[in-house]
């Protein structure tokens, strides 16, 4: 197996990456310097102000295992902070679906320098939650997660991080983040694709764990806490590039169906 991916050993044959077409394959292989050299062309020109809570920066020097966290719509702007992260030494691993259009974005974070752990939380939840607990604990990697992937609710954080940090008793780090400029996609997410020469706030937030035991209200209380963090910081982001904060409807309770 390529290096650069893990498979959940109990993920099951029908959730295993599945095999590309020639076709497909070299299409991937044309696309994926391409949209490499995109991304760091527009990272070039982008402004970044990064504000790291001190407590996370010892965990990231000392290449401390954690679960990253941040919503869905920001993954081309805090994949700047990931490559950043891989570039210090942090093993910073993604989960990326088993379709074959997932190879695509398993081939694009091996040109980083990080794995993907393949499977799928929709049809494999459990499998795909010990895959990432295993990358834990057997080889001190950090998975980060967009929280209300991979289908939304936008901003309604799913209970799957808290779980995975749970299971692995490391720390849960919130990230926010935000540009002056930018245009939103037309897709659930509103996915934030920040104009050339932008300023971008990042803000890293204080490290939290979880309780390794919990019953169905702590764990909800546990996602609320997570998905409020988020957010301030996502204002927090937002005052520092000074854009005005978008106002999000109260989440609706449990939403277990993704990782």
């Amino acid at each position: 197996m390529n290096d650069a991916v893990q498979t959940p050993k109990d993920a099951g044959a029908s959730h295993r990456p599945r095999k590309l077409t020639w076709g497909r394959r070299a299409l991937f292989t044309i696309a994926t310097p391409i949209i490499v050299g995109f991304l760091k062309l527009a990272w070039l020109t982008y402004r970044f102000r990064l504000d790291e809570d001190e407590r996370f920066t010892e965990l990231a020097k000392q290449n401390e295992p954690v679960v990253l966290t941040f919503w869905h719509e920001g993954i081309m702007t805090v994949g700047w902070y990931v490559a950043r992260l891989l570039n210090q030494g942090v093993r910073v691993t993604i989960l990326i679906s088993p379709s074959a259009d997932g190879e695509l974005g398993t081939m694009i974070l091996a040109s980083f320098g990080s794995r993907a752990i393949r499977g799928s939380a929709r049809r494999s939840g459990a499998a795909a939650l010990r895959g990432l607990n295993r990358g834990i604990l057997r080889d001190r990697q950090s998975p980060a997660i967009a929280v209300d992937g991979s289908k939304g609710p936008r901003r309604i954080c799913k209970s799957g991080a808290i779980m995975v940090a749970r299971m692995a008793g490391v720390p849960i780090i919130p990230i926010g983040f935000a540009a002056r400029r930018g245009w939103r996609a037309p897709t659930w997410d509103r996915h934030l694709v920040p104009y050339p020469g932008s300023k971008i706030a990042i803000t890293v937030g204080k490290p939290f764990l979880v309780e390794r035991e919990m019953d169905a209200d702590s764990l909800e209380d546990r996602r609320r806490d997570l998905e409020e963090s988020i957010n301030r910081l996502m204002e927090i982001s937002e005052e520092r590039v000074g854009v005005q904060t978008e106002a999000m409807p109260a989440s609706t309770g449990r939403n277990e169906e993704d990782v």
